[in-house]
């Protein structure tokens, strides 16, 4: 986590479940803050949440975070929803692993649920450039549709698609991305389901790339065995072991080798370091099926090696 500092200016409730917040930086101004950005904020020690960024000011000195409550989740909601106005909260970041690019192509943007934060400024900043682009916003049922007021007030018109399964029945992934014309991009951010089944209709898309955000771990490994393996340090030759119940974090944290972590469920990708050699067993959500194919990094805080070592340039 950085210096940096941040006190609660106001809490707004979107919908029974979800509130947006708005926190002053005590010591900024912040930078980075940019469409697909995330912060992380500490809310209690040894708890730190990652959360997109959905509005801020051009000067880093205000931004504003949406939150869904999550009685059963990890507590981060919780500890969130419980802030008082004037609260103080340390902040990490922020990072962008869901940039939006610099590009003249047709770009679609799918979301749902709070996945919708990220998503709000990059339709911003596309209508700002004048960008060839459409925006499907999915939800259970409108009383749902917590951003659906801010996405109205941008008067998008035939831009914007609001779709609510309890009136206009299911929606069809597959036929959104049949329609993206040659070469055009999708962005998408929302539940799991919705992600891979993006993911697995890409196969449709013509010369064009999916780009996308992750709330929740890809996958869950608890039921599997895991082998013991090791690392390598590129820049001593030191070599460690790390076991079956440990992961690379664990290890390199308890042999003080100094490297950057955030969310430990591989969300966040502050963790993340390259690979020199070895094969690695992917667990993260932040890296597409591309880069994990290429076996050029990894987030030490869950994945783990195919192979017996892994070189790690650190």
């Amino acid at each position: 986590m950085s210096s940096h500092r941040a006190r609660l200016l106001n809490k707004v409730n979107l919908t029974d479940e979800i509130a947006e917040f708005r926190f002053q930086v005590l010591d900024g101004p912040l930078e980075g803050l940019e469409p697909g950005a995330h912060v992380d904020i500490g809310l209690a020690p040894g708890m730190v949440r990652q959360y997109s960024l959905c509005t801020w000011d051009s000067e880093g000195r205000w931004f504003n975070i949406a939150v869904k409550q999550e009685p059963d989740g990890r507590g981060g909601s919780t500890a969130m929803h419980g802030l008082a106005i004037g609260d103080e909260v340390e902040l990490g970041g922020p990072r962008n692993h869901f940039a939006l690019a610099e590009t003249s192509k047709h770009i679609t943007l799918i979301t749902g649920g709070i996945g919708v934060t990220p998503i709000l400024p990059m339709v911003r900043e596309l209508q700002c450039r004048g960008a060839d682009f459409r925006v499907f916003y999915v939800v259970r049922s409108r009383e749902l549709a917590a951003m659906d007021s801010q996405f109205r007030e941008m008067s998008l018109g035939d831009h914007y698609h609001l779709h609510c399964s309890d009136s206009d029945g299911r929606f069809d992934i597959a036929a959104v991305i049949q329609t993206v014309p040659v070469g055009g991009d999708v962005y998408v951010c929302g539940p799991e389901p919705m992600l891979e089944e993006v993911l697995n209709a890409g196969s449709d898309l013509r010369g064009g790339a999916i780009h996308f955000e992750r709330f929740a771990a890809a996958a869950t490994f608890a039921t599997e065995e895991n082998d013991s393996f090791e690392i390598e340090l590129q820049s001593s030759g030191k070599v460690l072991e790390v076991g079956p119940q440990e992961s690379i974090l664990d290890v390199l944290r308890a042999h003080d080798v100094p490297v950057e972590f955030g969310c430990y469920e591989g969300l966040c990708g502050s963790c993340m370091v390259d690979v020199v050699a070895g094969e690695v067993d992917h667990r993260d959500g932040v890296l597409s099926p591309a880069e994990q194919e290429a076996n050029e990094f990894l987030c030490v805080c869950v994945s783990r090696a195919r192979s017996r070592r892994l070189v790690l340039q650190l």
